[in-house]
């Protein structure tokens, strides 16, 4: 086994002791008196003193950054100003509903773009392969926001036939959770999938030009055959990578879907934080989004050099 993806992990660390520094003066960055900004105009210059001291702003960088880590490590993420529970709480409890989302979604977008792009990349500049492309590129340009509202007004509105927003958590009703997350799930599935096209698309296609699928095609290999068996191995990497980053950034928080569909999953925590101005539990998610896309990159980088050895590093 390589271990090539070491050298990676040891610039996630320094990543991840840099993110925790930036997130730790947040409130230092904000502008004018932060406790101000963070309590408004109506509180009193005790509230604000208090607050000044739950975050540290009476002490200097360092020993911020020191305390602060100190907690993150110990598992004291600090406490919500709106529900008073403690931020690593507020986190793990908002983590099943996103964590549905994205694994559903990422199934979704592997059974599209897996045989899409296979049998597009078989016959460039065919009739399939033009659809594709041209059905990839105007996804690839419209927010998904935009599609979850044309699949809301078609599907729930127009026909009636699923919900248009709301979530019910598996264990209580799993029909009912996963008739409200069909249209969620296609609407992020639809969107990576068409990334994922693009990406196995031109990997698939120079692993056609190359020796081994030339001699596949002389034996009289069938197109399933040739496709499934000799060229998505070789072309999968770059789509490895993708999803595992994809999962990372996903599980980070989809502010928008699960904003539009009601989906009580980190993006609305993320939402409701910033609007209410709870600062300890932005600057939580923040730190628990980039320790997930560190990992799963790591977790990339493994898949990567066991599926193919030569590989030193994800594409991207």
């Amino acid at each position: 086994m390589t271990f090539a993806w070491l050298p990676r992990a040891g610039r996630s660390l320094l990543v991840l002791v840099v993110i925790a520094a930036l997130t730790c003066q947040l409130a230092v960055l904000l502008p004018g008196d932060p406790a101000l900004v963070l309590l408004g105009q109506e509180s009193t210059e005790a509230q604000r003193e208090a607050l000044r001291h739950t975050l540290g702003l009476d002490q200097n960088a360092f020993v911020r950054f020191v305390s602060f880590v100190g907690g993150v490590v110990t598992g004291d993420w600090g406490t919500s100003f709106t529900s008073g529970r403690p931020v690593l709480s507020e986190i793990l409890s908002r983590v099943p509903a996103t964590a549905e989302l994205v694994i559903l979604s990422q199934v979704v977008a592997l059974a599209i773009s897996i045989p899409l792009a296979l049998h597009s990349a078989r016959a460039v500049g065919g009739r399939l392969d033009r659809i594709v492309s041209t059905g990839t590129f105007l996804l690839l340009a419209v927010p998904s926001f935009v599609v979850g509202i044309l699949m809301i007004q078609f599907f729930a509105v127009q026909l009636g036939w699923l919900p248009a927003s709301g979530y019910t958590p598996f264990a209580e009703d799993p029909a009912g959770n996963l008739s409200r997350m069909v249209l969620p799930v296609l609407t992020l599935g639809i969107a990576e999938g068409a990334v994922y096209v693009r990406a196995l698309r031109g990997s698939a296609i120079e692993a056609l030009r190359a020796p081994y699928a030339y001699a596949s095609i002389v034996r009289g290999a069938s197109d399933s055959q040739l496709l499934w068996r000799r060229i998505l191995r070789p072309s999968s990497p770059t789509l490895v990578a993708l999803v595992a980053i994809s999962l990372g950034v996903s599980l980070g928080g989809t502010l928008l879907v699960e904003s539009l569909f009601a989906i009580p999953g980190l993006g609305r925590l993320t939402v409701s934080a910033l609007g209410a101005r709870d600062l300890p539990v932005i600057q939580g998610v923040v730190l628990f989004a980039a320790v997930i896309v560190v990992v799963f990159g790591i977790l990339a980088d493994i898949a990567v050099s066991r599926i193919d050895p030569r590989s030193t590093r994800v594409p991207v």
